[in-house]
């Protein structure tokens, strides 16, 4: 049988408040680990809940590793705490959306 807790994810790295730098994770256990933290924000809400529940499922083999995944970073957008390369992947998204609009705005004010 193969062992779960060492299958890889897309390393995830988040800010922690009382941390100058990341705390990163490469695989689930990771995630968990760092979701039960002590340095993770008191605030432990249903997205924390779920995020810890998704995690353990998917340790059990019952949810795939980039649901858990999906779910740390909904917890930690939750709890306030930047996610790389989620975040940065967000930023380049909104900042493409900015110029594609400013390119058909332009082509409009043009024609018109």
């Amino acid at each position: 049988m193969h062992d779960v807790s060492t299958i890889e994810i897309m390393e995830i790295a988040v800010s922690l408040p009382d941390r100058e730098h990341f705390s990163t994770a490469s695989m689930v256990s990771g995630l968990m680990g760092i979701l039960m933290s002590e340095r993770w924000p008191r605030q432990l809400n249903d997205t924390w809940q779920h995020a810890l529940a998704s995690c353990l499922r998917s340790l059990q083999g019952e949810l795939q590793p980039t649901s858990a995944t999906q779910a740390f970073v909904s917890a930690a957008r939750a709890a306030h705490l930047k996610v790389l390369p989620d975040d940065e992947q967000r930023l380049r998204s909104r900042a493409a959306s900015l110029r594609r609009k400013v390119v058909v705005r332009r082509r409009e004010l043009e024609a018109g």
